[in-house]
């Protein structure tokens, strides 16, 4: 349906989708679904298939299915020249509209993973030391996590972390732990014949989770039970329990085999309650109270891993071992940080069956320069007398026509920052030390009233300038353009090369919307609308639905957003003149680092809106109890979610009387609006958007801050919405639905 976006200044059609060669017809991918293994929060461990616990069901009209399809690994060998190494293992496609998220068990010392088409056997070059080269490769790397570190045992205090991780040399419990003591047994990954499921259920207390203090929170941090019991597990679910799923298998009759493991607490249903999970021996007669837990292998074995913990110690609350599956596991729960792989890969841009290979790897794959749907040559802004240098944009045609192999690494985060007008020189390559393929095809989304999915074959709009709207009649740094499908706006936006135009490019790349900009002097309020110029429908008896895919990486800086307005384009100049509904990821501002990331639904009410100047928000993490202490709630942490070139999936269904939000396809949060303080029964606006501000002391993690700390990019796909939908089935004895805000 849609297809380009203009950049720069003047009329545009957009820039074509850049690269050639093998891989050139596909692109990025979504994070959206049910996580594989151990992939959804980072926490705990993994290694099944998550039950969905999520408070939908079906049988209903009105259920919500995101339209998702898993798809496995290619049963039986490919006819390729790639060298044979390992089998990734419990690899997982979910396939939506024309993306593929890929998730898979973690690769011991792999350092990075990559995704692309299976090329042909003429194009692969297999160099005498053993290297691979595919010509005119594109590729799409995992690159890293970016999260802050807690405290790790006695070394130097992270500041503003109320969370420390307990592992060799700390006493925990009375017993001076080991790095060696670390592991308890070993389970199983697979379900099998007498085997039973251990289930993670996250505790519902308020203090449960760092909740209260400084900014260290992941989904590691938040309580844990480790349970077989199914009654038990129910129990705490109907209870507000946090379902994460399947943790890992293990037998379910002790034997010669078996080791047991066992459950102790001290101050037990206290604010700082602790509780360890142990085996026999030495520390397990520092517990005498200690109870069974559930049984696991004494010794290591085919399908199996080492089960390891982590003390996780909490200043501000409950503290806890947290179990994981795998060294690479334990090292994600153990260090967390942004120096540790993420274990999915994407891409998109599917048009017909396609087998693509997912490979680990042993280095991490090479930056190659700031990727952009437009060229643009680097150029200085300015903070006063200060100056500001911007890196230069460059497409993938530019990188694939520099690099010495004709390679391409999308996302690839090592190596130097760039050089002024220069691709960085050539890093080592990675290698492949781990490889599967899956057979992926588009999988159609569902109608929708407006849908905008920038597939690689669709047509190219023309965008034609416009004056800004702004109500004062002042556009500086500001450049707008219309489409006969969108109204598009870059909003405080640093000069381009060329006088009169902005450093900001959008346009279709490889079957998404790639938006780059920088905000004027790194310094100011900069912001990307991209409003549908069909309008859609709200009222009182149903709902609209507003979906949107973008990376949801987030500080308390940069974001994107979803805006609901009864105002007209130019939106964000009318806002404070109507009503609009405000819905982003956003980082929680602290003198330490914009940490964690929270689901936002903000309500203003005839007032103003900007990145500085925030609307009143519902608490969606907290829910209060009859008796008048909260509790948290059951959803996943979004901070697990929002990465780079990682896409999310939101969805909103809107009312003017009550709002649901879901996060990857699974219920998130609800809230009852005030009356007549959201838009009423009528015609409304959708806007999709993005913000950077004062981008130059962003608290960022080690890829942003090192390439992108005074520029953003955004990659979306799948914009749509539709009106008067039936509301989505929604479990409120989980889930309640918060009171109205007074906005």
């Amino acid at each position: 349906m849609f297809a380009a976006i203009g950049c720069g200044s003047g009329s545009h059609a957009g820039a074509p989708t850049a690269g050639s060669g093998s891989g050139s017809a596909s692109g990025a991918g979504v994070s959206a679904g049910a996580p594989s293994v151990g992939s959804s929060d980072g926490g705990a461990s993994g290694a099944g298939s998550a039950p969905s616990g999520s408070g939908q069901s079906g049988g209903s009209s009105s259920a919500f299915d995101p339209g998702l399809l898993p798809v496995g690994p290619v049963d039986g060998s490919v006819d390729t020249k790639l060298p044979s190494v390992p089998a990734l293992i419990n690899v997982v496609a979910t396939q939506n509209d024309d993306s593929a998220a890929i998730t898979f068990d973690p690769v011991d010392g792999a350092l990075d993973y990559r995704v692309y088409p299976l090329p042909r056997d003429e194009d692969i070059t297999i160099g005498a030391d053993g290297n691979v080269i595919v010509k005119n490769a594109i590729y799409r790397c995992a690159g890293n996590r970016e999260t802050p570190s807690p405290t790790i045992d006695g070394g130097p205090e992270n500041s503003g972390s109320a969370i420390r991780t307990q592992v060799d040399k700390q006493t925990v419990g009375g017993y001076l732990r080991t790095l060696d003591d670390a592991t308890l047994g070993y389970v199983y990954t697979q379900p099998g014949a007498g085997r039973v499921p251990v289930y993670a259920v996250g505790e519902p207390d308020p203090n449960a989770d760092n909740s209260t203090c400084f900014f260290a929170r992941w989904g590691a941090s938040r309580t844990k039970m480790y349970l077989t019991s199914e009654s038990e597990r129910a129990k705490m679910l109907a209870n507000f329990g946090r379902d994460d799923g399947i943790a890992f298998y293990v037998p379910a009759a002790a034997d010669a085999t078996t080791a047991q493991i066992y459950i102790d607490q001290d101050e037990a249903g206290t604010k700082y309650q602790k509780r360890y999970y142990l085996s026999d021996g030495p520390e397990g007669n520092k517990h005498p109270n200690k109870k069974p837990a559930f049984l696991a292998l004494a010794q290591g074995g085919a399908g199996t891993q080492p089960l390891m913990r982590v003390f996780y110690a909490n200043q501000c609350g409950q503290a806890h071992d947290e179990l994981a599956v795998g060294r690479e596991r334990f090292n994600r729960i153990y260090k967390q940080g942004d120096s540790l792989p993420l274990w999915t890969v994407l891409w998109s841009g599917i048009t017909g069956p396609t087998t693509l290979v997912v490979e680990a790897l042993d280095r991490r794959c090479p930056f190659q320069g700031h990727l952009s749907p437009q060229s643009f040559p680097s150029v200085n802004g300015h903070y006063g007398a200060e100056e500001i240098p911007h890196q230069p944009f460059f497409t993938l045609a530019d990188v694939q026509a520099a690099s010495p192999t004709s390679e391409v690494f999308i996302n690839g985060q090592a190596g130097p920052a760039w050089a002024r007008g220069v691709v960085p020189e050539r890093l080592p390559l990675p290698r492949a030390i781990s490889r599967s393929f899956v057979k992926v095809q588009p999988n159609p989304h569902a109608k929708m009233d407006f849908f905008a999915d920038f597939a690689p074959d669709a047509k190219a709009e023309t965008f034609t300038d416009m004056p800004c709207g702004s109500p004062d009649g002042q556009c500086f740094q500001t450049w707008r353009q219309q489409s006969p499908t969108f109204d598009q706006m870059f909003i405080s936006v640093e000069s381009g090369a060329t006088p009169g135009s902005g450093l900001y490019a959008a346009g279709p790349v490889m079957g998404e919307l790639w938006v780059t900009y920088a905000d004027n002097s790194a310094d100011t309020n900069g912001k990307f609308r991209l409003t549908a110029k069909q309008k859609a429908t709200m009222n009182d008896a149903t709902f609209l639905h507003v979906t949107m895919e973008a990376d949801a990486y987030s500080t308390a800086r940069r974001y994107p957003q979803i805006l609901i307005s009864d105002q007209d384009v130019p939106v964000q100049y009318g806002i404070e003149k109507g009503h609009t509904l405000v819905i982003q990821p956003r980082g929680e501002a602290n003198a330490a680092i914009d940490w964690p990331i929270d689901y936002e639904i903000e309500i203003c009410n005839k007032r103003p809106w900007d990145v500085n100047n925030q609307c009143p928000a519902y608490d969606l993490y907290h829910y209060p109890n009859a008796a008048g202490p909260t509790h948290l709630a059951p959803n996943d942490e979004l901070g697990e979610h929002a990465f780079a070139d990682q896409r999310t999936l939101f969805d909103v269904f809107a009312s003017t009387q009550r709002i649901y939000v879901f996060l990857n396809g699974k219920p998130y949060g609800c809230a009852n609006l005030p009356a007549g303080k959201v838009p009423q029964s009528g015609p409304v606006t959708v806007t999709w958007g993005d913000v950077v501000y004062h981008s130059g002391v962003d608290h960022t993690f080690a890829y942003h801050a090192a390439h992108l700390q005074i520029e953003t990019q955004r990659h979306f796909d799948n914009l749509g919405f539709s009106s008067n939908l039936p509301a989505p089935t929604w479990d409120e004895s989980r889930l309640p639905c918060v009171a109205p805000i007074v906005p």
